[in-house]
Formats: structure tokens, sequence, C-alpha cells
């Protein structure tokens, strides 16, 4: 019975070293040959890992080398606390150093870009496989085929522990490589780093002390690697899980705000459309709305308002003379004066494009520069005769900017205005016609206008 358990022992172990090549193989394949990696040369690296292993745990417990290691420290007691600590130490650090090597190595052959993710699936691999190398050692508390049979079943929770860390950590890892996501592999990397080095000291004190360890200690300290090491896959799922899900929500963010950009520029264009079919009923009139949204625009950010307040005071000036829509177009193109009864219907676009723009549920704002552009200052303006700080703000500011381009632009009786004689209007009109504030602003625009270009 004894035979039988030994040798199933030693096919589960070897078995299992096969199956966890294979599995290192097909992870990096998971992680990697999307990058264009070659598959032979990932089969290579993962052959690789396994005796790179095995060689560190060999170099540890040869004699030689402990005896060279213990002459190099200047330690004379090979069996001491601190001699067997600093020692397994310096082990575990040394085979941090060769992986580290390794990997760098292997990383510019495979043309990986991150190999810290690379370091990371391997230490996390060797972190498990350290379980499987080790063995329990139980000496004085079970029979030789007690300890074969637990030696077995510690085996049995190594793969158990190997393939739950495929299904947890690699598999959403390899996802997540596919989404670009930026990781910080080196805070990933530390807790297995950490064991390694740990598992290197307790090698040291079991093969080489003879007292320290005992079969007890050796079973528990067993035992307690093992939670960590299955600790440490269900952090890294918890954690993996929680970039992915963060991931997840910021595309989804990122779409909606694609989306609302979309239906953003559609309603600008919209509008701007809605405009120049308003302008085209006046041959003479025509880009007048977008030219005062622009002039508006202007303004509002030389008043100092905000890049919202910009925008609103810009899509209010777009739709000011809606309401002309209502207007007759023999009134509108009237090439002689205008009389009192057509006077009297051109007054009542302001009325109608309020009563249009305050449909729009969502932008009731919208209606404010249609009604009240063309109120004064002074309070003698049409339709409300509204005055000063009763007139809002942002009408106050379309009123100035709808003066302007008027000014500004060819008519059927003139041509647009020397710039001199606009900034005389302006100013004269100043306190009157016009906000004081705004209009200042409005002259700063044209001083700074040195070439009149802001004309039709």
């Amino acid at each position: 019975m004894a035979d039988i358990l030994y040798i199933f022992r030693v096919v589960l172990k070897g078995g299992y070293y096969i199956g966890c090549m294979i599995l290192f193989y097909v992870s990096l394949k998971k992680c990697f040959l999307r990058e264009g990696r070659s598959k032979r040369k990932l089969l290579v690296l993962s052959i690789l890992m396994s005796p790179v292993v095995m060689y560190v745990s060999a170099f540890q417990i040869s004699g030689e080398s402990w005896e060279k290691i213990l002459k190099l420290l200047k330690v004379s007691d090979e069996r001491s606390f601190m001699a067997l600590f600093i020692g397994g130490l310096y082990f575990g650090l040394l085979y941090l150093a060769l992986v580290l090597l390794c990997v760098e190595l292997l990383g510019k052959w495979l043309k990986v870009d991150e190999k810290n993710s690379l370091l990371f699936l391997f230490l996390m691999f060797n972190t498990i496989i350290s379980l499987a190398t080790k063995g329990i050692r139980t000496e004085g508390l079970f029979s030789a085929e007690h300890q074969d049979l637990l030696d077995s079943a510690g085996t049995l929770v190594v793969v158990f522990a190997t393939i739950l860390f495929y299904c947890l950590v690699v598999t959403p890892l390899a996802k997540m490589k596919g989404m670009r996501v930026k990781v910080n592999w080196g805070i990933f990397m530390i807790p297995p780093a950490a064991f390694l080095i740990l598992n290197s000291v307790f090698t040291i004190f079991a093969v080489y002390s003879k007292d320290m360890i005992g079969g007890a200690l050796s079973v528990t300290i067993y035992l307690f690697s093992s939670i960590i090491v299955f600790l440490f896959i269900w952090a890294f799922a918890v954690i993996i899980k929680n970039m992915m899900a963060t991931n997840e929500a910021v595309e989804a963010q990122n779409e909606a705000i694609k989306a609302r950009d979309e239906v953003k520029t559609l309603s600008v264009e919209v509008m701007e459309a809605l405009a120049h079919t308003i302008d085209a009923k006046d041959e003479y009139t025509r880009g007048h709305s977008v030219r005062v949204a622009k002039y508006s625009r202007m303004l509002a950010e030389k008043l100092g308002l905000s890049a919202e307040e910009c925008e609103n005071v810009y899509y209010m000036a777009l739709l000011h003379d809606i309401g002309k829509i209502g207007v007759p177009n023999a009134i509108i193109n009237s090439p002689t004066r205008l009389t009192d009864e057509e006077y009297a219907v051109i007054k009542t676009h302001p009325g109608v494009g309020f009563d249009i723009l305050a449909e729009i549920k969502s932008r009731p704002d919208l209606s404010i520069g249609a009604r009240w552009h063309h109120e004064r200052y002074d309070g003698k303006g049409y339709p409300d005769r509204k005055a000063g700080e009763e007139i809002p703000y942002f009408a106050r500011i379309i009123a100035v900017a709808d003066t302007y381009d008027a000014m500004t632009s060819n008519r059927s009786y003139r041509k647009y205005m020397a710039q001199d004689a606009v900034r005389a209007e302006i100013e004269k009109n100043s306190g009157t016609q016009f906000d004081p504030k705004v209009a200042k602003c409005m002259l700063e625009i044209i001083d700074e206008d040195k070439n009149y270009e802001l004309h039709e």
C-alpha cells in the first residue's frame, strides 16, 4: 500500500508540473498572443518556467552552496537562527533577481511592452508551485504511508489553487489587457514576491535546522502558506473584478457623454439651419443671426461669463429673430420706408418668437433673447418697455450685438457703416439704448479690431 501511495504521489507531482507548464503556456497565449507573439516563443517560455524554479530550489539546499554562502556571510555556526534567516533571505533575493533577469531577457525576446504583467504571472505561478515543490515534512507525526497520503492531498490542493488562479485571475486579466486598462503592476507583484522570499527562509530552516522546525510546525507553515496563496488569488480576483467594473462604468460614461455631445451638436446644427432659414427671408440679412450669435458670445466672454453661459447666450442669439417667420416677406423686403402699420407688424416678431421658443420645455431660456432683444436700457423699447436691470442680462448682450451687426452689414438703402461711425453710435447710446457695461465691452472689441474684420 505504501509503495502504491508513493508511486501515486510521484505521478501526481510529475503530472502537476507538466499540467502547470501547459496552463502557463495557455495563460501567456491569452494575455500576450494578441500582441503578435509567436506561439513557439511562448511555449519555450512556459517550459523554461519550471526549470528556473527547480534550479533555484536545488541551489538553495545544496550543501556546497550553503557552505560558500556561510563563508561569504562570515557565519561560523551554520545552524544558528541568524545564519539560517540571513541565508534564507539571501537565497530569496537571489531567486527574485534571477526571475527578474529571466523575465527581462524573455520579455525582450518576446517583444512584450508590459514586462511587469509577464513578471506578475511568472511570480504568481511560481508562488503556487512553491507549495508543491516544498512538500510537507511530518517527522514524528505520521507514518511514511500517512505522510505520502498527506503529501498527495497537499498536491491536490495546489492543483486546485492553480486552476482557481487561472479561472479567477488569468482569464479576467486577459480581458482587461484587451481593454487596455492601465494597471499598477508594482503593487500586484509585491505580495507574491514577499511570499517567495519568506518561503525561501522557511525552506532553509526546514533543510538545515534540526530542532527549530519540527513536523508540527512544518505542517502549520504549509497550511498557513496555502491559506496565504488562496488569499492572494481571492484578493487579485476582487481587485481585477473591481477594476473591470470601474473601466466598464467609465466606458459607459464616455458613451453617454459621446451620445450627449452628438445630441448637442445636432441641436446646434438644427438651430443654425433654422437661423439661416429665417435670415433667408431677406437677402440683406443672410448670416445675420449667426453673426449676432458670434458677437454675443464675444461680449459674454469679455464680460467674464462662464463657458456654459457663453454657450447659452450664443444659442439664444441664434434664434433671437425666429419671430420674423410670422412677418410677411413683403414687409421684410420692402424697398421703401415702412409705414406705421408695417412697423407695427415688425414689432410683433419678439412676441411671436417668444411663443415659439417657449414650447421648448427643456430649454425655456432660449426664449429670453427672442422676446427682449429690442428693449432699451432707458425703457423706451418694445414689446414690454422694460428698463435697466429689468431687462434680462443675456437680452441686453444680444441687443448690443444685434445693433452692431445691423450697422456693420449692407442694406438695400446703404453700405455697411465705417468703424468710427459704428463706435461713435454705440458710445453715444450707452446708458440710453444699451447697458453701459455691455456697450463698454463692445467698444473694447471694436478697438481691438484694428483692421475692421468684424463686419459683413
